[in-house]
């Protein structure tokens, strides 16, 4: 295997990871509710629509792993923050006096 194919199939494997990642977010209604959770996830949507057009493009194969990683920790970012806020929104649990 060459490098650009390595490249290539680390690019696809961040790619599906962060894709991966918000499709759950999505399935399971986890999409946040807190101002900076919502935040993150626009700038998620807005860095993945300016950046189809060169992760598509079979020319520009050095650009697509950077592309990809940033794509991937953008989409983890926001993961995180929603489950801080959801951790942060829940009761704290009942428990009987020891």
């Amino acid at each position: 295997m060459n490098s650009d194919e390595s490249e290539m199939r680390e690019a696809v494997r961040e790619l599906a990871a962060a894709l991966e990642t918000m499709l759950n977010l999505i399935k399971a209604d986890a999409l946040p509710t807190t101002p900076e959770a919502h935040r993150l996830m626009r700038e998620v949507m807005v860095f993945l629509d300016a950046s189809t057009g060169r992760i598509a493009d079979s020319g520009r194969l050095g650009e697509i792993l950077p592309l990809a990683g940033t794509l991937n920790r953008l989409v983890i970012s926001a993961r995180e923050q929603i489950l801080d806020d959801a951790v942060a929104a829940s009761r704290m649990p009942d428990h009987p006096g020891m």
